[in-house]
């Protein structure tokens, strides 16, 4: 899935992608949106101070808590302290990453001049976008990621590992781009 993809220029870092890489990068971003959304909290005083009583559960889904791994897996209370006071912090850092991105996916034939900050949004999000589908893949080091490139072509997760690659692939460039 070839992009345009991010390069350095004298105006800054720039993007451009064709429609079918843009579309798909949108829905990804936006589906990423719906997957950090905090969990609920019950007491309204804890809501409006912005800090919980008790510590939220680990997360159920492994592609959530690939994004947010757990800090001390040896010591269930550290962890939830951990929990409950930096998760809601952390998915609403990633969550305005990716809500700056979702807006700023130039449209087919525009180019996108980045900053080094919006850059950073950039990057926070593809990687938590790469870390989303690597763990939907099963992928869990080089071995396992460089088999995708000989799976058999009926394999079902062909379609999954060719977003990883593109995706691999823009946040490659914009890494480039960066240093």
């Amino acid at each position: 899935m070839p992009a345009d993809g991010f390069r350095r220029t004298r105006a800054g870092i720039e993007l451009s992608l064709p429609e079918l890489e843009a579309a798909l990068l949108t829905e990804l971003v936006g589906q990423i949106d719906g997957m950090l959304e905090p969990p609920p909290v019950e007491d309204p005083l804890e809501a409006l101070v912005g800090l919980r009583d008790t510590a939220p559960p680990p997360p159920d889904d492994p592609a959530l808590s690939r994004l947010l791994p757990d800090p001390y897996p040896d010591d269930p209370m550290a962890s939830g302290d951990f929990r409950r006071r930096r998760t809601d912090d952390l998915l609403a850092r990633k969550r305005e990453a990716a809500r700056r991105v979702l807006a700023a996916v130039p449209a087919p034939g525009r180019v996108l001049v980045l900053d080094e900050i919006a850059a950073q949004d950039w990057l926070t999000t593809l990687n938590d976008l790469r870390l989303v589908l690597g763990t939907r893949l099963g992928l869990t080091d080089d071995d396992s990621t460089g088999e995708l490139e000989h799976l058999a072509a009926d394999d079902p997760r062909r379609p999954l590992a060719a977003v990883y690659g593109f995706l691999t692939e823009l946040l490659d460039d914009l890494t480039r781009a960066l240093g």
